[in-house]
């Protein structure tokens, strides 16, 4: 099972994400760019990614076939920290499962990251419990206008790719940036650490309209998301230069304009799980000089 990346999101189905109609012809001059002027006013306007710790409770939402397991729950525990000079996260997650055959099945995920706010540098280390155990150390760095990273564990290990690939809080600034200009369809490559840290991601965003109903999940009733925008957004991972194919994994939320995620739904595939946002507290906000 992939481990769950560090994008954090709320659960709605592929089914809600289509386009919204495209409603009456705009005139040439309506369709035209917004000004330098425009374009930072709406910047400063936009609310910062905003600390927060969040528990989310899962749950086996589907499954089919032989590989899908009879029954499984668990829990992730997410600490977000938007600082002045960058982001820190600590992730702690473990699922119970169940196989159709044989004896369950426990395995815990402890992530700890730290990404510049420039994206300029981004420091990781994964381990992973259950029928093995797994660890992913190392750092990536831009110099030079390309992208090196740096594993310690589990070998020693480089790898170069271009500029132009993203972290992962880089990659939900930029989609939640797409979302309120009203774009669908966001392509980026990202490199998260995730698996054995070699790969680099080819990832498709699928971003639904802004979403008017309340929030289902008990945590997201805290009247600091209450009246906040949110869109539903489904994320496909796929290998490299393989995006016409079956993606490898599809994670898929409801993603607050503070970075804010509930109601998770992990694809795998052969089975579904469902995470809801049960508690949220928000830390004070750190000062920074401007």
């Amino acid at each position: 099972m992939r481990k769950i990346s560090f994008l954090f999101v709320a659960a709605c189905g592929l089914a809600n994400l289509a386009p919204a109609s495209a409603g009456p012809a705009m005139s040439d001059a309506a369709k035209t760019e917004p000004t330098k002027t425009e374009a930072a006013l709406a910047e400063a306007a936009a609310p910062p990614l905003v600390s927060h710790k969040a528990i989310y409770e899962l749950r086996l939402l589907e499954g089919a076939g032989t590989k899908a397991p009879a029954g499984a729950s668990g829990r992730i525990a997410f600490d977000f920290s938007s600082a002045c000079e960058g982001y820190a996260q600590t992730l702690r997650q473990v699922v119970d499962m169940q196989p159709q055959e044989g004896e369950r099945q426990v395995t815990e995920t402890r992530t700890t990251t730290y990404e510049d706010a420039h994206g300029a540098d981004f420091r990781f280390n994964i381990a992973s419990e259950g029928s093995k155990d797994e660890e992913v150390d190392g750092h990536a760095e831009r110099a030079r206008g390309a992208l090196s990273i740096a594993l310690t564990r589990p070998k020693p290990f480089t790898i170069s790719a271009d500029n132009d690939v993203l972290f992962p809080t880089q990659h939900i600034e930029k989609v939640i940036d797409a979302a309120r200009k009203g774009e669908k369809i966001f392509l980026a490559r990202i490199y998260d650490a995730s698996d054995d840290g070699r790969k680099i991601f080819d990832v498709t965003a699928i971003i639904g309209a802004a979403e008017k109903t309340p929030d289902a999940d008990k945590g997201a009733q805290t009247g600091n998301l209450r009246g906040m925008q949110r869109w539903p957004v489904a994320l496909a991972y796929f290998p490299p230069d393989q995006r016409d194919g079956v993606p490898d994994y599809v994670l898929s939320f409801n993603l607050y304009e503070n970075g804010v995620s509930s109601g998770l739904k992990l694809d795998y595939g052969d089975f579904v799980l469902s995470g809801e946002l049960t508690e949220i507290e928000f830390p004070t906000p750190a000062k920074c000089r401007r």
